[in-house]
């Protein structure tokens, strides 16, 4: 509720980009997300980021395309990687993105967010991975990861840092889900719940630890059946309701292009970095945008939507697609949590 208040004073944007979208038809982004690197300590099972190796922005290269994302129209933009935490001059970063105007998001597993003085000056949210009790945790992500998370907790609880969980379904951490939601309701912590993809993510490798159709069919029902009990469950019964068809293809308005995309650590733009890393990485990609000039503000503008898929399984992206589709449970859901 404090984030929507936060937002209120931009109902304006939003209706200029649901009109441009819906009525006329034109690209209106008002999201970006940054993957600044995709270096990072933790070694998650599910993640390939580690494997693209990939020449970063420098920082001053970095300042210039955030003045210009914020003159070309985006408003909320979230931070991520890899760890964006290990970037160079991150402070430096994220509080001229606060300067300019942005809400600011980091999508993060914490590492060393404790040396960042005045951080929570310069980041509105925080989300944090967080997959079961530590045996299950730290299976997926290495030892000590469960400790370390909940001290990132403790600690942006001192500082009244707003956060959040990301709890993604995986065969590991399948039996653990009712833990995480125990876990979640005790520290009054929201949790967003995904599916594992069917590759690594950031990569063309299969994921070995995708779950089984049948176990994780159950697990969301067991989801929507404890959002309805009172649990901080961050979803929306309508975007619940669609990763339940995971992982069997099922369309949906893709916002991605029009409403977000991706800025790649090399300052790349892609419409949605999981569809387009794999056709990018495996030679097919039509609609990378290498943008080393002052042509950046016009290819923002004319980002295209991905062809050819017709399934998304990150849950943020669901929550917008259906709220911008006017979904009355996702909007309620937007209202609320």
């Amino acid at each position: 509720m404090v984030l929507l208040l936060k937002n209120l004073s931009r109902i304006h944007a939003i209706i200029y980009s649901w009109v441009k979208l819906k009525i006329f038809k034109v690209n209106a982004p008002l999201f970006a997300e940054w993957n600044l690197t995709f270096r990072c300590p933790y070694q998650c099972l599910y993640c390939g980021a580690n494997e693209l190796k990939i020449k970063e922005l420098e920082t001053n290269e970095i300042l210039e395309r955030l003045s210009i994302l914020y003159k070309t129209g985006i408003r909320w933009i979230t931070f991520g990687g890899g760890e964006p935490l290990v970037k160079k001059d991150i402070m430096k970063i994220l509080g001229y993105a606060k300067s300019l105007g942005f809400s600011v998001y980091l999508s993060s597993t914490g590492s060393g967010i404790e040396k960042y003085d005045g951080i929570e000056h310069v980041v509105d949210h925080i989300n944090l991975s967080f997959d079961g009790p530590a045996d299950v945790h730290d299976a997926i992500r290495g030892k000590g990861t469960y400790e370390r998370l909940f001290h990132v907790v403790n600690f942006c609880k001192s500082k009244n840092i707003s956060m959040s969980f990301l709890c993604v379904i995986s065969k590991i951490n399948i039996g653990a889900i009712d833990f995480v939601l125990e876990r979640a309701k005790e520290m009054n912590i929201k949790v967003m719940f995904q599916p594992a993809t069917l590759h690594l993510d950031s990569s063309l490798n299969i994921n070995p630890i995708a779950p089984k159709r049948e176990d994780y069919t159950q697990v969301i029902k067991k989801v929507i059946d404890a959002k309805r009990k009172g649990y901080p469950v961050r979803n929306s019964y309508a975007g619940l309701k669609y990763l339940s068809y995971w992982p069997e293809p099922h369309s949906i308005w893709c916002p991605a292009g029009r409403l977000t995309f991706t800025i790649e650590p090399d300052g790349s733009l892609l419409s949605c970095h999981l569809y387009e890393t794999r056709r990018l990485y495996g030679k097919e990609s039509n609609n990378l945008s290498k943008n080393n000039d002052h042509s950046f503000d016009k290819l923002l503008k004319n980002l295209k939507v991905p062809q050819g898929c017709a399934t998304c399984w990150c849950a943020p992206i669901v929550e917008l697609a259906l709220i911008w589709q006017l979904n009355p449970s996702a909007i309620w859901n937007a209202l609320w949590m």
